[in-house]
Formats: structure tokens, C-alpha cells, sequence
């Protein structure tokens, strides 16, 4: 890994410094430490009698603290250093020579100012996390700082444990594929372990997730946990497979109350985390105030741990992929419109084998809101489930167990049935959609709605509509 280390030689900066010799002793990497010139050096030169040797003065002393500071790192860390001299706008100047070196990684110190100073003058480290195409390690300016020589930030924060653990905190989108890379370049070196945190929002998920009956909002719900840590498994595992022996990787799936950034920050203490792995978002001029933007807030809060800010992959490089489509839900009212849709269901994953779930929603009165009480009026009766579970085997193509595909029924207890299919979608990590429309006219939809229109609107999945066989309905 190759790190850009950028220090106006104070004590923060050389905790930061530290900690990049850290990383690179994890990664087999190199760093290159960068001081800046700044742009207000003009103006004092502008004043002195003589410009030339004052700038000759500024240079020179820039670049013997700097040739300092790379021995006082490297030594006994076996880390290539180089150094660099820069000058002009200190953000602009960093980027530059990010890009001009191809570096993996800037670390940087987060020099601690107050909200009003934050305000008037913005932070550095906060505007290269906006500004940067690539990842940015925020070093706090109270991390413990030590003496020449001494073992690194990192190793003293996790005591006598051979490896780092990393906290990888990912939101409702998952994790990203660039963030996902970074960790797999640190578990490619000496490894770490990593604890993925995902912390939900109880009353969205179960929403969500369209989940009934009473529940408790302050500890972790077990269908959300299953839900969640099914779908961060089938993106955390491929992306780092190939690294298994180089550290534990558990999953932590917990609710959270409050401000996002201090949760964040609580949790990845709680599981003793060294270095936590977010994604940068962002938010620019006035939507900065409108919107504030969680990691901007983490960098603002963090104060005993170091904070990596991995952009968002179409900053830097976007190639396409092909999703993969392995679950398909095809749900049916078991009318000849909606039962002719199945066979699309099938024919999605005709070539490779996956699963359909086949499903009809029992509509029925809810209670509001329906994770609080368990009514159990209108509730399909046993014998009514088997019934109904029966129809829809029936539907089954005759050819599918050839075809690799295998199918799963189920009878949903919903409310309207839009709702209950789209959150039966994420309730089972399906990858499409497939259902029937009943061709009604315009004066009907109104009237009566569409189950269809309702699923299109809001499913966050694609969804294929198969269209009546009727024609000129009204």
C-alpha cells in the first residue's frame, strides 16, 4: 500500500505519521511524507527586502525537518520513506501529489479546533475527505502521542493482539466495493480482523421488512439480524475470499438510537476496535447544512480512534458488472392473470438454477402500528394455509427440478398486497420480482388500484410485469 502522509510537523501530525508506518508495516507498503508551503508564505515575502532568500530559508528548513522526520519513523520499521516539499494551497497541494504518486491511501492528522472555528475556517482534513478520489485516514488529534522509537499509535491502542481489528461500518446500501478493497489490502498483509457493523433503525426495518406482532425496539430484533447479516455475508465473503487466514470476520447487527455519528463511534469501541472503515459522502455548500453528512460528523466526534473515509466507487473507477439474479419472488392472487406470470419466474433462472419463492399474500385488517400488538382476527387458519400452499405447488413447472431451480411456498399475512410483496422482497433477499397484471382500465385503477403499479412504485429491486393475455380492457 502505497500512503501519502501529509504533516506540518506538530505533535498531531507526527501521531499521524506514526500510524501510517503502522499501516505500512501491515500492507509490506511505502510512505512519502508531504509538508505544504502554504499560500500566506507569499505575503511575508512579498515584505521582506529580500524575497529569494527568505524563500531560499522557508525551503530549506522545510526540507531538513522533513529529512528528521523520515528518519526518526523509519527507524527499526523496516518502511521505505520518501520525502516531498510542496507549496501553494495546502488542500489542493495534497490532492496533487496523491494523484502524482498514486496513492492508496492519505493519512493525515485532525487537528482539533472549535465549532465556531470549524464554522468560520473549515478543517483540512475535513475538506480533503469532501474533495479526495481516493481513500483518507483521519488520525484525532487526542490519540496518544509518543516518544521517537517507540511502538506505533495503533499497536499501543490494541495492547499485546498480533493483529489490528477493524470496524467496518456500512449503511442501508451495504458496503461498498471500494471500501471492501481497502480492507482486503490490510488483511493481505500481516491481517486483521474485522467486525462489520451494520446499526439499523428498529421501526424502519421492521417496516421494512413488513414483520408483525409485538416486538421490542431497543434490543436486536432476530428476523432483522437474520435479514441484514444474510445480505452483508453475500457481499462481505467474495470480496475478501482468499484472505480467510488472516483474521476473524464477525458481523455485528445492532439497533441504534440517536445521532448516527456518535452510535458509530460507540459501537466500534464497544467491539475494541483500532481503525474504523466508513464510506465519505458528499455534500457540498448549502446541502452541507441542510443535510449534514455522517462522516463529516464522525470526523468532527472521533476522538480515540482513527478513521479511514473510503469515497464512493464512481470516484474512483466505475466498471459495470452483471448482477447476478440466484432468488425470484413470484408471488400470485391464484387468478389466471396473476398465475400466468409464474413461468417467467422460472425462465429467469433457467440457465444457471436459483430459487423462486412462490408466494400469495393473505390480506387481511392490521393493527397500527403492527409490530406493537398480535391480532389474530382474519388470520389464515391452518387448514386455509395448507389449502393455499397447496394451489401454489401446483403451479410449479414440471421441468424446473431439471432446470436447477427449486421452489419454496409460502402464504404471507399482509395488509394490502403491494405492501406485503415488496417487503416480502427484502424480508427474503430476493433479486427480482415477478408478478402478473390484471390489465384493468384507467377508470378502474382508480377505483380499485393497482397491485402492480403499487410494487413498480416501490420496490427496491427490478421487478417484471408479466401483462394480461386480455386486450382493450376498460
Amino acid at each position: 500500500m502505497k500512503i501519502l502522509c501529509p504533516t506540518d510537523f506538530s505533535l498531531p501530525a507526527r501521531a499521524a505519521a506514526r500510524a501510517a508506518i503502522e499501516l505500512a508495516v501491515q500492507t509490506a507498503g511505502t510512505v512519502e511524507l508531504l509538508h505544504v508551503v502554504p499560500s500566506r508564505a507569499g505575503d511575508i515575502l512579498a515584505l521582506a527586502t529580500d524575497a529569494a532568500v527568505v524563500d531560499g530559508q522557508i525551503r530549506t528548513t522545510g526540507q531538513m525537518r522533513l529529512a528528521a522526520e523520515r528518519r526518526e519513523l523509519g527507524c527499526g520499521a523496516g518502511v521505505e520513506t520518501t520525502s516531498w516539499l510542496a507549496d501553494g494551497d495546502v488542500e489542493s497541494a495534497i490532492l496533487a501529489r496523491a494523484a502524482a504518486i498514486e496513492a492508496d491511501l492519505i493519512v493525515m492528522a485532525a487537528h482539533g479546533r472549535s465549532t465556531w472555528e470549524r464554522f468560520a475556517l473549515g478543517s483540512t482534513a475535513e475538506r480533503v475527505v469532501r474533495r479526495a478520489d481516493r481513500p483518507v485516514m483521519i488520525v484525532p488529534a487526542q490519540a496518544p502521542t509518543l516518544e521517537p522509537g517507540a511502538a506505533s499509535d495503533l499497536r499501543v491502542a490494541r495492547g499485546s493482539r498480533a493483529r489490528i481489528r477493524v470496524a467496518l461500518a456500512v449503511s442501508g446500501g451495504g458496503a461498498s466495493s471500494s471500501a471492501l478493497s481497502l480492507v482486503r489490502s490490510l488483511r493481505r498483509g500481516s491481517g486483521c480482523d474485522v467486525t462489520v457493523l451494520r446499526l439499523y433503525w428498529p421501526v424502519e426495518e421492521i417496516q421494512r421488512l413488513g414483520l408483525i406482532g409485538a416486538r421490542s425496539l431497543a434490543s436486536a430484533d432476530p428476523d432483522i439480524v437474520v435479514d441484514l447479516e444474510r445480505s452483508l455475508r453475500a457481499q462481505v465473503e467474495p470480496a475478501l475470499a482468499g484472505t480467510e487466514g488472516a483474521g476473524e470476520i464477525t458481523y455485528a447487527v445492532e439497533p441504534a438510537w440517536g445521532e448516527p455519528a456518535e452510535r458509530i463511534l460507540d459501537a466500534a469501541s464497544a467491539h475494541g476496535c483500532d481503525l474504523l472503515v466508513m464510506g465519505a459522502e458528499s455534500h457540498h455548500g448549502l446541502a452541507r447544512i441542510a443535510h449534514p453528512a455522517v462522516a463529516t460528523s464522525v470526523a468532527q466526534k472521533a476522538s480515540r480512534i482513527a478513521v479511514v473515509f473510503v469515497p464512493p466507487a464512481s470516484a474512483i473507477s466505475a466498471s459495470p458488472r452483471v448482477p447476478a439474479i440466484a432468488t425470484v419472488l413470484a408471488p400470485t392472487d391464484l387468478s389466471a392473470a396473476g398465475n400466468r406470470a409464474i413461468p417467467f419466474a422460472y425462465a429467469l433462472l433457467a440457465a444457471h438454477g436459483g430459487v423462486v419463492e412462490l408466494c400469495h399474500v393473505h390480506e387481511r385488517s392490521l393493527p397500527a402500528p403492527p409490530y406493537a400488538y398480535d391480532r389474530q382476527e382474519g388470520k389464515a387458519s391452518e387448514a386455509e394455509r395448507a389449502c393455499l400452499e397447496s394451489e401454489l405447488r401446483a403451479l410449479v413447472p414440471p421441468d424446473a427440478a431439471r432446470m436447477g431451480v427449486t421452489t419454496h411456498v409460502s402464504v404471507i399475512d399482509g395488509a394490502h398486497a403491494a405492501d406485503a410483496i415488496v417487503q416480502a422482497s427484502e424480508r427474503l433477499g430476493a433479486d427480482a420480482i415477478v408478478l402478473g397484471s390484471h390489465g384493468r382500465g384507467a377508470v378502474a385503477r382508480t377505483v380499485m388500484g393497482s397491485v402492480s403499479q403499487g410494487v413498480v412504485r416501490h420496490a427496491r429491486r427490478p421487478v417484471l410485469v408479466v401483462p394480461s393475455s386480455r386486450t382493450g380492457a376498460s
